[in-house]
């Protein structure tokens, strides 16, 4: 399992411009391909082919419209720093607010594990999916709808909401996180899974809480997952300056939990064969970023020969403008024997 402890971790990419000016929601590594993917709610102000009229980003949002970028890697450097482009990109409506996603390589292509049909939430002006979707990732401005024939769509647990995806690379396994009276996961064959089987789920197991000081870093909000092989890794936290009610009490002033300079991003793991927390501890990783929001969390193989180093990447989003967000993403990368 990769070591979930110290407050740093190097960067792979930092302050990098994507299609959007939106903070990221997630990223996925296409291992295979040396393919990274960044989720984005689509930005404000933006008239997409088939609109009548530019659209305002709380509507994106409460919609469930996203923006999917591809990022192709170029060669690491000595000290594990990344070199890349943005080679395309994807419109997505009606899908959620895109916490997670799955990367699936096939061949020279990539296929991507979303949810799908949003479903709105007034109060908090966003959405989330009902159901998962898989589609063949294919640049272009023309929006893919949630309501395209052509979208593989799937129900692995009725009844259940707040649908997202992962995918282990180094198992070929299906990650589902969802809502059935509280936050749990189940892991699928992803063979089995792609062709609608759903049947077996190989592990469940409900989001375990993690311990923090409330009265120093609140609580964090959840901001993405990823497995890789027995152990779940989660990622909270939020944005430096946020204040949050912490005791309930309408006379105590808000306190900021996620203090510049410091944060309140927190690292857990968990083994998936008992359910329960293996470690928890708060991340530093990326301090010195003028804005910093962790947002999603991915497995990355950086040599598909040797499959059993590999990285545990966080993404967090950067720059300093409301509207003209960056890309940053940091890695730990230090194996333990369970």
């Amino acid at each position: 399992m990769i070591r979930v402890e110290g407050n740093t971790g190097p960067a792979y990419f930092r302050e990098e411009t994507l299609r959007e000016g939106t903070v990221i929601q997630s990223i996925g590594f296409d291992n295979v391909n040396r393919r990274l993917y960044y989720a984005q709610v689509i930005q404000g102000g933006r008239k997409l082919p088939g609109e009548s009229a530019p659209v305002a980003g709380d509507v994106r949002d409460l919609r469930g419209d996203l923006a999917i970028t591809e990022w192709t890697l170029g060669a690491d450097a000595a000290d594990g720093s990344g070199t890349g482009s943005v080679t395309g990109y994807m419109y997505l409506r009606g899908f959620g607010h895109g916490v997670s996603f799955g990367v699936e390589p096939s061949g020279s292509s990539t296929y991507l594990w979303t949810e799908v049909d949003a479903v709105q939430d007034i109060d908090d002006m966003t959405s989330r999916g009902k159901r998962l979707c898989r589609f063949k990732f294919a640049s272009s401005a023309t929006p893919l709808d949630a309501t395209n024939a052509s979208l593989q769509k799937f129900t692995p647990v009725p009844g259940s909401s707040n649908n997202t995806a992962s995918v282990d690379p180094l198992n070929n396994r299906l990650v589902v996180r969802y809502d059935a009276g509280g936050m749990r996961y189940r892991v699928y064959d992803l063979p089995k899974a792609r062709a609608g089987d759903f049947s077996t789920p190989l592990v469940e197991v409900a989001e375990p809480a993690i311990p923090v000081d409330v009265n120093r870093y609140g609580k964090p909000s959840f901001q993405g997952y990823a497995v890789a092989g027995s152990y779940l890794y989660m990622l909270r936290g939020n944005a430096y300056g946020k204040k949050q009610d912490h005791d309930d009490n309408t006379a105590t002033p808000d306190i900021v939990i996620s203090p510049p300079g410091e944060g309140n991003t927190f690292l857990a793991s968990v083994d998936l064969n008992t359910g329960q927390l293996v470690k928890s501890f708060h991340s530093k990783a990326g301090y010195t970023l003028p804005f910093r929001e962790p947002e999603g969390l991915a497995i990355q193989i950086p040599k598909m020969a040797d499959p059993g180093v590999y990285r545990l990447c966080m993404g967090f989003a950067s720059g300093v403008q409301s509207g003209q967000r960056k890309a940053s993403v940091y890695y730990k990368d230090s194996l333990i024997q369970p």
